[in-house]
């Protein structure tokens, strides 16, 4: 990491990294709409784009200590959101999981400088977040599962739990922001 604070993001960034969630909830909503507007030229997908952003600011949020400063930041995190979406695409054509939580599926092509105690505080955060997932109401753990574990589409979704998609849109959005505030270190209620 850069010891020289050469702008805001640079300041941003460090904060982050000491676990400071408003500097990292600032990063994101500064790169929420460039991500997003990335993904959506390589998806051509509205659902596929708002679900790779989401999940790429997630995957931001556990790797933000291997940011070394070797590039721009919103390079770095255009490489995961790219990686995440070829990933996306590789899984869902071959009719496997779609990109999945869980600690085999959420590493991606991106050089890795972490010494072993960060690679096992990282998979007990990756085991923290499943165990999450599980306390979630059933609806939107229903709802999230069969969106990010079995890969079905919106519109499968709202068939199988008899849902307007709307709906079935609005509780996959609320259990991600449940899992982004709960990495954060929130303590909300996720009803």
């Amino acid at each position: 990491m850069k010891t020289n604070v050469h702008n805001e993001d640079d300041l941003l960034i460090i904060k982050a990294q000491n676990g400071d969630e408003g500097a990292f909830k600032f990063l994101m909503t500064k790169y929420y709409p460039r991500v997003y507007a990335s993904l959506f030229a390589f998806t051509k997908s509205r659902e596929d784009s708002e679900d790779l952003t989401q999940l790429t600011f997630i995957k931001v949020w556990q790797k933000i200590n291997s940011f070394r400063g070797d590039s721009a930041f919103f390079t770095w995190v255009y490489r995961i959101a790219i990686n995440l979406a070829k990933n996306h695409f590789a899984s869902s054509s071959s009719k496997k999981d779609k990109v999945n939580i869980s600690s085999d599926d959420l590493e991606i092509d991106i050089p890795s400088y972490e010494n072993p105690e960060i690679s096992l505080m990282h998979k007990q955060s990756l085991q923290n977040i499943q165990s999450y997932v599980k306390t979630l109401p059933e609806s939107l753990k229903t709802a999230f599962t069969l969106r990010e574990v079995d890969g079905k589409s919106y519109e499968e979704i709202s068939i199988i739990t008899d849902t307007p998609i709307g709906t079935v849109r609005s509780r996959i959005f609320r259990a991600r922001e449940s899992i982004i505030n709960y990495i954060n270190g929130g303590n909300e209620n996720h009803g």
